[in-house]
C-alpha cells in the first residue's frame, strides 16, 4: 500500500493546539500515529469503526493510550488519490461517546469538503 495524503480540519487542529499545551507527548504520540497513516501503515493502528445507525459518513477511530485513552476521529475519501480527513481528536473518558458528538463531526466534515 502506497503513501496517503492526509488532511486536518480545523476542529482537529484546535484540538492539537490545546493539547500541546497540555500534553506535548500525548500530542507526539499522535503524530506518530497520523505518520503512519500517511504512511499506508494502518495494521501497525488500533483502529476500529464507529459503529451508528445515521450517520452521513463512515468515521473511523485510533484508538490510543497514553496513560489515558484518546480517540483520533476520521474519514477515508476516495477520489483520483486515496485521501485522509482528520476530522477531530478527543480524550477519551468512561463509557461511548454521546451520539449528538458524531453529528457534529458530520457537520464538521460537511463544511470541511463543501458540502
Amino acid at each position: 500500500m502506497g503513501s496517503t495524503s492526509i488532511e486536518i480540519t480545523s476542529k482537529a487542529e484546535h484540538a492539537f493546539i490545546k493539547l500541546q499545551k497540555k500534553d506535548g507527548i500525548l500530542l507526539a504520540e499522535i503524530m506518530k500515529k497520523i505518520e503512519m497513516l500517511e504512511k499506508g501503515k494502518p495494521e501497525a493502528l488500533d483502529i476500529r469503526p464507529i459503529i451508528r445507525k445515521n450517520g452521513d459518513y463512515k468515521i473511523n477511530e485510533i484508538r490510543i493510550k497514553h496513560p489515558n485513552s484518546y480517540r483520533l476521529f476520521y474519514i477515508q475519501v476516495y477520489q483520483n488519490e486515496d485521501k485522509i480527513i482528520i476530522v477531530d481528536g478527543r480524550k477519551k473518558k468512561v463509557g461511548k461517546f454521546p451520539l449528538k458528538y458524531f453529528k457534529e463531526l458530520d457537520k464538521c466534515i460537511n463544511t470541511y469538503l463543501g458540502c
